[in-house]
């Protein structure tokens, strides 16, 4: 089956880093119906979701009282 896909480089909106969105993240991301590109590259990804989970961390807390 052909891929009407061609690998992009993004920039993190986290790091600024450069990071790949290859054929095979296209096809997933089509599958599953999203229509924009990820933000994030997969390191920051999986920290912004743990972050998230976790809540503030307690420095952030401690900047917010």
């Amino acid at each position: 089956m052909a891929s009407n896909f061609e690998a992009k480089i993004l920039i993190c909106v986290e790091c600024e880093q450069e990071f790949v969105f290859t054929t095979n993240a296209q096809e997933y991301f089509a599958e599953r119906g999203y229509s924009e590109d990820p933000k994030r590259c997969k390191h920051c990804y999986v920290k912004h979701k743990r972050d998230k989970r976790n809540g503030p961390t307690e420095s952030v807390q401690q900047e917010l009282n």
